[in-house]
């Protein structure tokens, strides 16, 4: 039994398929790529997968659940978490205390409730410990508008992570950033994976994804193109002509 199981999962926006009958795995202890040029439907599929959206057809299995109709509260609950492309931080708070509400989310329905009447210590130890784990220890008490948006990227990771999740979901948590930052940034992400967490990372730098990947999906226009071993992905004419543009002489 694979971690995540989606099967045949498929949503329409205004007419339009955004989604259109896609089933993919996740295996414990992995890290899989989730590539696809725009419009491919990658990020309504992690929504999908959160419960931010339900799908018209199909289902989500998780840790051998069938969550398709679970609100988000309750899928983190059962171990998923998800770091989105654009990070939206609560700007009166610190790098520190940003994580610290999510560690308090464990606890309740309404994070800042949890933040407010848990033991906030405990909270704040653990968010010191995953920004020193991200690398970003050194600025934990700075505010967001005080720091790159690297710092921002390594905490919305942080912020995940807090939420101990089985499988984090990270939507382009590469974009926006240099060619070193990108790489260090991947390198943290392949050291995410444990024996008791897996990673799906969706990302549009290939060569990142290629380095750090052994396994990648590909969807284009709303449908599975494949998944396999990411030295045949990224061998395959499917995906050239697909994702890069080229065509068959």
């Amino acid at each position: 039994m694979s971690l995540l199981e989606v099967q045949n999962v498929s949503i329409r926006f205004g007419g339009v398929d955004a989604v259109r009958g896609v089933s993919l795995a996740v295996e414990e202890q992995q890290l899989l790529g989730f590539i696809g040029p725009n419009g491919a439907g990658k990020t309504t599929m992690m929504r999908i997968i959160m419960g931010m959206v339900r799908p018209q057809q199909g289902s989500v299995e998780f840790r051998g659940k069938d969550i398709t109709q679970w609100s988000v509260q309750h899928r983190v609950q059962l171990g998923l978490a998800l770091a989105q492309q654009i990070v939206k931080p609560l700007h009166s708070l610190t790098l520190l205390d940003n994580v610290a509400l999510a560690a308090g989310a464990r606890h309740m329905r309404n994070p800042l409730q949890a933040f407010l009447n848990v033991d906030r210590s405990e909270a704040r130890d653990q968010a010191r410990n995953l920004l020193d784990f991200v690398g970003i220890g050194n600025v934990n008490n700075a505010f967001p508008s005080e720091v790159p948006l690297g710092f921002i990227k390594r905490m919305e990771v942080a912020r995940a992570l807090a939420l101990e999740p089985g499988l984090l979901l990270l939507d382009e948590p590469l974009a926006g950033l240099n060619q070193t930052e990108a790489r260090d940034l991947a390198d943290l992400i392949a050291s995410l994976v444990t024996p008791s967490r897996s990673v799906l990372l969706i990302e549009h730098n290939i060569g990142e994804v290629a380095r750090i990947c052994s396994e990648i999906y590909v969807q284009e226009n709303g449908q599975r193109l494949m998944q396999d071993k990411a030295e045949r992905v990224m061998a395959s004419a499917a995906l050239r002509q697909a994702y890069l543009g080229e065509h068959k002489a």
